[in-house]
């Protein structure tokens, strides 16, 4: 996914919190993720929130750890979260994590860190999957650990089923619309999530399958919840 048609989708979209489809309240979002990942991480380290969007759920984190950096590929993103969600011990920067010097810059300047990724990769072809989940590693280096919650197969046919079926959902359909949300082919089916990072260099310490709250509801009034999966991760040592 290009920096151009983020940037374009973040500055289309109303500045307040819950524009978007995935910025629900950090009760629902990053308050629900911390207890599945904080007794595997140091919390001392420096947290990094890649794709952190207008830094709803960064500025939320940076309760809970000392040092917190918001990327995102989207500088209309980066201008919106300083603006509307600062903290003293937050900084928000555009960077794009598929390119390796970029990363390897920001781990010389932070060393070590802890990263929280909310629906990055499924944005990502196959070898950009692999390209990013190399960076990761290099940002985690020894003793960093990674939350991700992630989009599976089965989230992209329920919400192909949701469409097809006629319900008014004007958020999810925009971004079917622009991005094959929905359409474009998750990073992983049920299980799978483990394996892709297994495959690429990391130990799994904990997964499992949680629910993704959206800013929409369905047509019953209820709020929509897309299924979707999780894991912990460290960079595996070297053989």
């Amino acid at each position: 996914m290009t920096s151009t048609a983020w940037n374009a989708f973040w500055t289309m979209l109303p500045a307040e919190p819950g524009a978007a489809l995935w910025d629900s309240s950090p009760q629902l979002t990053a308050a629900q993720h911390l207890p599945l990942f904080r007794d595997h991480v140091d919390p001392l380290l420096p947290l990094v929130d890649i794709g952190c969007g207008n830094g709803r759920q960064t500025q939320w984190l940076a309760r809970h750890f000392p040092r917190v950096i918001g990327l995102d590929i989207a500088e209309a993103a980066v201008e919106l979260a300083t603006e509307s969600h600062p903290a003293p011990n937050v900084t928000y920067r555009c960077a794009d994590l598929l390119d390796e010097h970029a990363a390897a810059a920001l781990h010389t300047e932070l060393g070590d860190v802890n990263v929280y990724m909310r629906g990055v990769l499924h944005q990502l072809v196959p070898d950009e999957r692999r390209t990013m989940l190399g960076t990761l590693a290099l940002l985690l280096g020894d003793s960093g650990r990674l939350f991700a919650q992630e989009l599976t197969e089965r989230t992209g046919w329920y919400v192909s089923e949701l469409l097809a079926s006629g319900q008014p959902l004007p958020k999810t359909a925009g971004l079917a619309a622009h991005f094959d949300f929905g359409a474009r082919v998750a990073p992983a089916h049920e299980g799978q999530l483990r394996l892709l990072f297994e495959r690429n260099g990391f130990d799994v310490v904990a997964d499992g399958e949680i629910a993704l709250h959206t800013t929409e509801n369905t047509s019953d009034g209820r709020p929509l919840e897309l299924p979707t999966s999780y894991l912990v991760a460290r960079a595996a040592a070297p053989h």
